[in-house]
């Protein structure tokens, strides 16, 4: 939802809309609401709004307004962006940490503001500015704060957090025929360097010492990787390059730190349903294509997310370097080759139980048919979003018209409708009335539904029926009514829900969701482990029962929604149990007491 934080009054007429945040660049809000809903004259310029977001609610302010026929355009930016208009007087610091440097940005802005700052990072670099725009000075270029210092900016009201890393290790997995849709990977050499001329210049340290330049090229070790040489001139201004040896070991960190050698990689994935585990912009998550051949663990450096949904339609990966322990062969780090070896343990597993667990609910008949579906339901919203915009711009053109001829056939004291009827259609095309006149004397019945309670009518999964109402004395037997409505489907939400049994040893079970709802399809799930998904799940209230040949059953009741992740059960074990076809546990006996053959003799 999107509200106007003045008040804060809803605008639930709001279409189109989208929150767009990239790293360390964008956080934007966009939608266009319509001129019929008299609040789109609130909707102005400095407005401040609060709209649900990937993290939450959060704070924009309006910085452009585009008016159109039938509706506005409009554009916000998140509150971070305000420091655009703050001026910082100076910052001189040198060799300090991410939090020296933050405080000494958010004491030398010259007036009162509500930004807070913080950072994790511990890399010391020096910042010289004088009285520059506070943003400039934050996140600009090579020379900012961001520039210098690094790390994930991370942006939440007025509080601004420059971080190590702005994410955490997500347990998601994005997947094709699981909740990935659309797949975008792109891969190219614009920003391929392989042999770098680094320059720089030391002052001297007496009073007429000269100061010395010194040029040194350095070629990266996948020089021979690539059919071409990838050159470049970078010039240096670090204190700590003090003489040639020491710009020849700035020049091979170079490489290590930017991955300059290395193609440049762009992912971008379309997102249907929902994540394993709720993601957040700097998670690394999990992203596998079995088509590409595409496996890795990524960091989420973009997304798109409907606040009037509250749905995530998009997530971006930026840019990255691609192909790392491939293309650095034998000169890659043990710390690098033992973190992936971690990384491809710890998702291996998982990963072929997710792929288990999608082929069996999907086939590639039932993909293309989700997409179709999918496509045309965009499509259909799209075009009647169109249409309603025009029925409304005609509406528009025709109003005055209308008006001007129903005053002046009112003054003149006409009376019969057949004659307004006629002269209403002649003005346009689009005008209809249906008129009767009832035995000559002038009364008129209009032809017009009527629903019970109000036509805005919420029409229940299930329901077999809509009440409707007359419009005069009632029905009449034996004559026929045309009685019509106009209605918008709504997909019914489901879920995934892992059941967890909380009882060592287990030996199976079987799981049956009745729902409460009897046109709600009920779910039965053999149990083969501990911890296993029950897919595809629809919102509701469900009488569980878990039974097996090891346990008592369990019954208790359930409600799925949006939040729902897991269900666990605590079984006890059967008194007596058929241990027919069971896994039995223990030890042999070399003087046993007694010995069971299956129903022989002991």
């Amino acid at each position: 939802m999107i509200y106007l934080t003045e008040g804060n009054t809803p605008l639930n007429e709001a279409y189109n809309d989208e929150i767009v945040q990239e790293r360390n660049n964008t956080y934007q809000l966009t939608f266009r609401f319509p001129t019929s809903d008299p609040k789109w004259e609130l909707l102005k310029e400095e407005s401040f709004l609060t709209a649900d977001d990937l993290h939450g609610e959060q704070d924009f302010y309006i910085f452009e307004v585009e008016k159109q026929q039938g509706y506005i355009q409009i554009y916000a930016n998140q509150v971070i962006s305000l420091l655009n208009n703050y001026i910082v007087s100076s910052i001189d610091v040198d060799r300090v940490s991410g939090t020296r440097v933050l405080s000494a940005l958010a004491g030398s802005i010259t007036r009162t503001n509500p930004f807070s700052f913080f950072s994790d990072i511990d890399d010391r670099h020096t910042l010289n500015i004088k009285d520059k725009n506070a943003m400039e000075v934050l996140a600009k270029d090579k020379h900012s704060i961001l520039g210098q210092w690094g790390g994930d900016m991370v942006r939440n009201g007025y509080n601004l957090r420059l971080l190590k890393n702005g994410g955490s290790e997500n347990e998601s997995l994005f997947m094709y025929k699981k909740n990935l849709s659309s797949y975008q990977h792109k891969t190219s050499t614009k920003s391929l360097k392989t042999r770098i001329t680094f320059k720089t210049t030391v002052k001297g340290e007496g009073e007429k010492a000269p100061d010395v330049d010194y040029v040194v090229v350095i070629d990266s070790p996948l020089l021979g990787k690539y059919s071409q040489i990838y050159e470049a001139v970078v010039e240096v201004n670090d204190q700590d390059v003090k003489d040639q040896a020491s710009l020849i070991e700035y020049g091979k960190q170079y490489f290590r730190t930017s991955m300059c050698d290395m193609l440049e990689d762009s992912l971008e994935i379309s997102v249907v349903g929902q994540s394993d585990v709720a993601v957040r912009m700097f998670d690394v998550v999990s992203i596998y294509h079995e088509w590409y051949g595409f496996d890795v663990r990524k960091k989420i450096t973009k997304y798109t997310y409907s606040p009037m949904a509250k749905r995530l339609k998009s997530i971006g990966f930026g840019t990255f370097q691609s192909s790392l322990a491939n293309a650095i062969g034998g000169i890659v780090n043990d710390a690098v080759l033992n973190e992936s070896r971690n990384l491809h343990q710890i998702f291996e597993e998982r990963l072929k139980k997710e792929i288990a667990n999608a082929d069996r609910a999907f086939d590639a008949e039932f993909a293309k048919r989700e997409k179709a579906i999918t496509d045309a339901i965009e499509q259909y919203k799209a075009k009647a979003e169109e249409f309603g915009a025009k029925i409304h711009e005609e509406m528009e053109k025709e109003r005055p018209e209308f008006v001007k001829l129903i005053r002046e056939e009112l003054m003149s004291g006409a009376d019969s409708i057949a004659e307004l009827s006629k002269k209403l259609e002649q003005v346009s095309e689009t005008a209809r009335v249906n008129a009767s006149l009832i035995g000559g004397d002038g009364n008129t019945q209009y032809n017009k539904n009527r629903l019970n309670g109000g036509t805005a009518k919420k029409i229940s999964y299930g329901t077999d029926f809509v009440e409707v109402g007359h419009n005069g004395e009632g029905f009449e037997v034996g004559k026929k009514y045309v009685i019509s409505w106009s209605a918008t489907c709504t997909p019914y939400g489901k879920t995934d829900v892992t059941v967890v049994v909380n009882k060592t040893p287990f030996y199976g079970g079987h799981v049956h969701l009745a729902p409460a709802n009897t046109v709600m399809p009920a779910i039965d799930k053999d149990l083969t482990q501990k911890k296993e998904q029950v897919l595809a799940v629809y919102y509701g209230a469900y009488r569980l029962t878990f039974s097996g040949d090891w346990y008592q059953n369990v019954e208790q009741s359930v409600t799925v929604d949006n939040q729902t992740r897991r269900i666990e059960l605590a079984p006890t074990y059967k008194t007596v149990a058929d241990g027919q076809n069971a896994r039995y546990e223990g030890s042999w006996s070399e003087n046993p007491t007694f010995i069971f053959d299956g129903g022989g003799r002991t």
